[in-house]
């Protein structure tokens, strides 16, 4: 089982980085292609993130913009995933096919903000809540067994080395939604307990008395990349897949969304109090 390599979403990062490196040196897009020798429609493609580049174009145009050796090496790499292809015959990841882009991006996050309604957000769940929410349709025991373990594969972005900051605001019907039965919340809440402590980690809940808030149209997930500050990603998923979010002007409704989400939130010491409450209430 592979991870998705995500050329498209690469891209996306590269395109506003070249945007972003373009600006700061005080070029229109037409003199950066005459300095650098490159098709002005080429170049807008790039900008666009609709082509790949090949890295010694990258060279070229990193140069122009005057990019430092460390950071000239990440972008190459960078630039040098994005034309990555799945070779013949490899078998695809076992994910829903519309998330195969989000893993590549959040692989690259630096930062990922999150709110979720109901069930529980795929990154914190317990193998057994994630069994059972995977478990609940047609599919047979061997591909669900596929589908929890890349699951618990993508947790690891979070839960492992600690390099990307995880900010989740569960709303309580997530607390309160019985997947799977019982002792199945009981281990899943005393894993957000748990998690609760990691320094990258933190979980809010939004209570029901908190009343109307801006995340009633839905669920949704904000990332953020090192390799271009500037650049954000709006994730939206529905029944039958997936949307992607990155005209600034969107993404900060988002971000005035979620900051107003926290604001209404309990802190995080009160959402540990109240989810350990919750399970000693409804599932000891």
């Amino acid at each position: 089982m592979t991870t998705p390599n995500g050329p498209t979403a690469l891209r996306r990062i590269i395109a506003a980085e070249l945007r972003r490196l373009r600006m700061a040196s005080d070029l229109t897009q037409r003199q950066a292609a005459e300095q650098t020798g490159i098709d002005p429609s080429a170049m807008a493609r790039y900008e666009g993130g609709v082509s790949s580049m090949s890295n010694p174009v990258a060279e070229k145009v990193f140069a122009v913009y005057g990019v430092d050796a460390e950071r000239n090496a990440e972008l190459l790499d960078l630039v040098k995933r994005s034309r990555k292809r799945r070779p013949k015959g490899e078998e695809r990841a076992v994910v829903w096919e519309p998330v195969e882009d989000l893993i590549a991006l959040e692989r690259d996050a630096s930062i990922i903000r999150e709110v979720a309604i109901q069930p529980m957000p795929g990154m914190i769940q317990t193998e057994r809540y994630a069994r059972a929410i995977l478990g609940r349709g047609k599919l047979g025991a061997d591909v669900v067994e596929d589908h929890v373990q890349a699951r618990l594969s993508r947790a690891t972005i979070v839960t492992g080395d600690g390099h990307v900051e995880y900010w989740v605001v569960l709303h309580e019907a997530a607390l309160r939604c019985a997947v799977g039965g019982a002792e199945t919340m009981r281990d899943q809440l005393a894993h957000l307990a748990e998690l609760s402590k990691r320094p990258n980690i933190t979980i809010q809940v939004l209570p029901d008395s908190a009343g109307a808030h801006p995340a009633l149209s839905g669920p949704f997930k904000l990332l953020r990349f090192p390799i271009a500050p500037e650049y954000g990603i709006v994730y939206l998923d529905y029944l039958t897949g997936a949307d992607y979010l990155d005209e600034p002007e969107e993404v900060a409704q988002y971000d005035d969304a979620y900051l107003h989400l926290i604001k209404m939130a309990l802190s995080e010491q009160a959402s540990l109090a109240f989810i350990k409450k919750l399970s000693k209430e409804l599932y000891s």
